[in-house]
């Protein structure tokens, strides 16, 4: 069995909420978060943009720093990475031999660590001996509980909480809030971009027990939208210490540009100890790249990239692709089948001039008389495809130049398409 194998027969999809058995890997691996400069992002949507934007907003500053995000949309490699470049086949090979007894002594010990547990701890120990200036990793699921949240933080990020996963974060705002906020931590500094009263006043309470100061960019920051392109939008950002103008950046809607004031906000928090001048500010935003969020990925006709994989996210693309010009839109849907089908669908289904269901290859994919019975809700004009590659296919034949085709609901779809669109190109 090779290491990839090895990670694939802890089951991606098996989700075990709770600290002791990350924590017990760690010490077996001699406490390596001890060693890591920490930004600890959660939030239900925009963590990995977030991420994504101070990654390279620090990178063009000078520091090295690694990020640990989730799924990956093109390999697996891309998971852990440094200043942006994946971790390199090599060292990942190294690193999963090295963890292999590690996770044997945990499972006699407790029980068998997740998937998620198991590269958690991978990518805390690579990254450990890269000597890293600054660690950005993303929580996985939740916040309190989960597998990242074994690390001590400069500063915390929520970047929003709406309704998702509530099979395992409970079932109102409020208790999905207290799982994200359990990543805060003592005397720190936590940066939100919540406009949900619900989910401030939880945050705030956290903050006030942890003595904490909680930092709402909606608040603090203003910005203004100039002309753009499908290649970039452009902004002034206006904060509490601070202009940013003229920025251009890749990933479009409005959204993205409150992801932009969440990392300025961890980067004003964090200005004393890890200064930013406002020529990295500008090259890192300008040079930000994050696969299968808003991304266009083909020209003549316009094929986009989102995996909107809530009704939140399905909200924000809603709002984006208004803001474009078009002549016909063919929405490529796959969802998760634990996912809201129906408040999703009912978001960016009625924008389409034809909806086209497909599956991907998640074992938790919706099935698509199911997704059916709801986009008929709101669009009749509705094609069944068994499989991306069909679906592809037939649009490279049927769009226009003037057309959009939009893939979405679920990262995984995005993934697979990405894939087969790029193996189209090349």
């Amino acid at each position: 069995m090779d290491e990839m194998d090895y990670l694939e027969s802890l089951d991606k999809y098996d989700i075990k909420p709770g600290l002791e058995r990350i924590e017990l890997l760690l010490e077996y691996l001699g406490n390596p978060h001890d060693e890591l400069n920490v930004i600890h992002i959660a939030g239900t949507n925009g963590k990995g943009s977030t991420s994504a934007i101070l990654t390279s907003i620090y990178k063009e500053a000078g520091y090295k720093v690694g990020t640990y995000n989730s799924p990956e949309i093109v390999e697996f490699n891309e998971r852990m990475r440094i200043n942006g470049v994946n971790i390199s086949d090599r060292d990942l090979k190294e690193a999963i031999q090295k963890i292999k007894p590690v996770v044997s002594k945990v499972a006699q010990e407790l029980e068998r660590p997740s998937f998620f547990e198991v590269v958690t701890a991978v990518a805390i120990d690579y990254f450990a001996q890269q000597e890293l200036d600054l660690t950005i990793l993303e929580v996985g699921l939740g916040g309190r509980l989960d597998a990242t949240n074994i690390v001590s933080s400069l500063v915390s990020v929520i970047t929003n909480v709406s309704l998702d996963h509530t099979e395992f974060l409970g079932d109102t705002i409020e208790e999905i809030a207290f799982e994200k906020g359990g990543i805060i931590k003592e005397g720190q500094q936590v940066i939100t971009a919540t406009n949900d009263q619900e989910v401030l006043t939880v945050l705030q309470k956290i903050c006030v027990e942890n003595d904490s100061k909680l930092i709402n960019v909606l608040q603090e920051y203003d910005w203004e939208q100039k002309e753009g392109t499908l290649a970039y939008q452009n902004f002034d950002l206006e904060g509490p210490t601070r202009d940013y103008l003229d920025l251009k950046l890749s990933l479009l809607g409005e959204h993205q540009i409150i992801n932009t004031a969440t990392a300025m906000g961890v980067i004003e928090a964090l200005a004393e100890d890890y200064p930013v001048d406002s020529e990295a500010i500008q090259a890192g935003v300008s040079q930000v790249k994050w696969p299968g969020r808003l991304e266009v990925i083909n020209s003549g006709p316009v094929i986009i990239l989102d995996g909107a994989h809530n009704e939140a996210g399905a909200s924000k693309l809603k709002l984006a692709i208004e803001d474009l010009e078009f002549d016909n839109l063919i929405l490529v849907l796959s969802i998760l089948g634990d996912k809201d089908l129906g408040a999703m669908i009912e978001q960016i289904a009625p924008l389409a001039t034809k909806v086209i269901l497909t599956k991907n290859k998640n074992k938790r994919v919706a099935e698509i008389n199911i997704m059916k019975k709801e986009v008929t809700k709101y669009n009749s004009n509705v094609e069944v495809k068994k499989d991306l590659v069909e679906v592809l296919d037939d649009i490279a034949v049927q769009a226009t130049a003037e057309d959009i085709i939009l893939i979405s609901g679920s990262l995984y779809t995005v993934a697979e398409a990405r894939k087969i669109i790029l193996e189209y190109t090349e």
